[in-house]
C-alpha cells in the first residue's frame, strides 16, 4: 500500500483548537525557558519555568509585556537589545552564553537561543527563544565570564582573522585551558566555535540579505568564496547557493 507523504501544513494547523506554540510541552522542561514574542518583544507565549523564575502567579502576568517590564533594569536592556537586533536584522543568536538572574537572587548561566519568526511575505513579524541552564559540574562560573568575553570577541569580530593567541589572551587563560573550557561547555574546541559561528553567521545573511555570496565569504570571516564555499558544503552538506534557494524568502 502507497502512503500519501504530502502534508498540508497549512490545514493541519488551521485545524487545530487553538494557535500551537509548545509553551505546554516546554512547561515540562524545568531547566528551559521557551517564549514567543511579537515584533515589538512583548510576550505571546511562555512555559512556566519563566513563570516561576520571574516571581509572577501565572502565564497571563507575563503576557503583553517587555523584558524591560519584567526584569531588573541592567538584564532586561540587554535582552531587550538582543530582541531588538534579531527582529530589525532576521540574524539569530544561537548558543549565546548569557547570566540569568532568579527571583531568589541566585545567579545562573544559560545558553539561549533566538529565531525571528516571519510571515508569508517573508516580512519579520516576531522571535522565538530558548535559554537552557548550563550545568556547573566541571566548570566553575567565573569560567563562564571567560567564555562570554571570548565568543562576543568572535562576533564583534566575525570578518577578520582570529587568532587562537588573541583569544586565549581575551580569556585571560592559556590556549589549553581555553580549548578545556570550551570543550566542557559546548563539547568543541575553540577553533570549531569559531568556525561554527562564522557557518551560522554566514547563513543568516543567506537567508536574509541579497548579498553576493563573494560579499557573504568576506562578511564572514573567509579570505575569499572559494574557501567560504568548501568550509560551508563540509559543515552544511551543500553549497551556499544551495542553501540560498532552500531558504529563499
Amino acid at each position: 500500500m502507497k502512503l500519501n507523504t504530502k502534508i498540508d501544513k497549512t490545514a493541519f494547523l488551521q485545524s487545530l483548537r487553538g494557535p500551537f506554540f509548545a509553551d505546554v510541552l516546554f512547561d515540562q522542561i524545568p531547566d528551559t525557558v521557551f517564549f514567543v514574542k511579537d515584533c515589538k518583544g512583548r510576550y505571546l507565549a511562555l512555559n512556566s519555568t519563566l513563570v516561576e523564575r520571574c516571581g509572577v502567579e501565572n502565564k497571563q502576568a507575563l503576557i503583553g509585556r517587555t523584558v524591560e517590564e519584567v526584569f531588573p533594569a541592567k538584564l532586561g536592556q540587554h535582552y531587550a537589545a538582543q530582541d531588538e537586533a534579531v527582529l530589525r536584522s532576521g540574524v539569530p543568536v544561537r548558543n549565546a552564553l548569557e547570566l540569568h538572574l532568579y527571583p531568589n537572587g541566585r545567579e545562573g548561566w544559560c545558553l539561549t537561543w533566538k529565531e525571528p519568526l516571519r510571515d508569508g511575505n517573508g516580512h519579520i513579524v516576531g522571535l522565538v527563544g530558548l535559554s537552557r541552564d548550563v550545568a556547573t559540574a566541571h566548570t566553575a562560573p567565573p569560567d563562564y565570564d571567560r567564555l562570554v568575553r571570548v565568543l562576543n570577541y568572535v562576533r564583534d569580530h566575525i570578518d577578520r582573522p582570529l587568532r587562537m593567541s588573541t583569544l586565549a589572551k581575551t580569556a585571560g587563560l592559556s590556549a589549553y585551558q581555553l580549548n578545556r573550557r570550551m570543550i566542557n561547555v559546548f563539547g568543541m574546541s575553540t577553533l570549531e566555535a569559531v568556525s561554527r559561528e562564522r557557518i551560522e553567521y554566514a547563513c543568516s545573511l543567506l537567508k536574509s540579505k541579497k548579498m553576493p555570496i563573494s560579499e557573504i565569504a568576506l562578511a564572514s570571516g573567509y579570505s575569499d568564496q572559494a574557501a567560504f564555499t568548501r568550509h560551508f558544503k563540509k559543515s552544511v552538506s551543500m553549497t551556499p547557493t544551495t542553501y540560498r534557494g532552500i531558504h529563499a524568502i
